[in-house]
């Protein structure tokens, strides 16, 4: 779980405290609707779409020459709002004629999505600080046509969800599915197919255990995606 400033910790002292109200003020204050603003105006700017009650945390990195559509209730972090992700920024990168979509209640942590074909990270999804979601090879396999920069670049679809959580610092590549209520444990690589409710980590990623659907959901959202 990574320390979050908006969370006061029981048995803080008076110095604490104040520490922590002033963080918190200049999140929810300062960072958050500033950040939101110049990332509303950035996908206006790159003809992107975003739904209503986005929050965005710190100032993400766009390059987008496809399409990006951005669902409602979606938070993201950039930058230092999120120790996990080491002040890592969240950066998107959209090829020509790729479609990147972003569902509904995502939150989304200091990641990186490089998409030259289509990625789809469905409602109700977290993505932990510092991971790399990439639907391409970025260089053709072939050695000689990787030097001479000639040659098709590989590339597949990716689909994360709905409902999944992909912890910190994982590669998710191309061709992968997460399915529905997934768990990708931090720092694995995916290389294929998650099923629905199962618990992944290792590089590659393999299967570990079912999740128990019977059990009660959490009362919060795992820390590592809340802002």
């Amino acid at each position: 779980m990574k320390p979050d400033a908006t969370r006061h910790p029981a048995g803080m002292g008076t110095v604490q405290a104040v520490r922590w109200a002033m963080s918190r003020a200049y999140q929810e204050l300062l960072l958050g609707p500033a950040s939101t603003l110049w990332s509303r105006l950035a996908l206006w700017s790159w003809g992107a779409s975003a739904g209503g009650d986005l929050r965005v945390y710190g100032r993400p990195r766009l390059h987008v020459r496809g399409r990006l559509a951005i669902g409602s209730s979606v938070r993201l972090i950039s930058g230092a709002a999120n120790y996990v992700g080491a002040d890592r920024r969240l950066a998107i990168w959209v090829g020509p004629g790729a479609e990147l979509h972003i569902g509904d209640g995502c939150g989304i942590s200091n990641s990186t999505f490089v998409c030259l074909h289509r990625i789809e990270v469905l409602a109700g999804t977290f993505i932990g600080g510092g991971c790399g979601i990439y639907d391409t090879d970025f260089h053709p396999l072939d050695p000689d046509d990787r030097l001479a920069g000639r040659g098709p670049v590989p590339a597949a679809p990716v689909r994360i969800g709905p409902r999944a959580f992909v912890g910190g610092h994982c590669i998710v590549l191309k061709g992968s599915t997460i399915g529905e209520g997934a768990v990708v444990g931090a720092g694995s690589v995916v290389t294929g197919r998650v099923p629905d409710f199962e618990v992944w980590a290792g590089v590659p990623a393999r299967f570990l255990r079912r999740l128990d659907r019977s059990a009660p959901p959490p009362a919060e959202a795992p820390a590592e995606a809340r802002p």
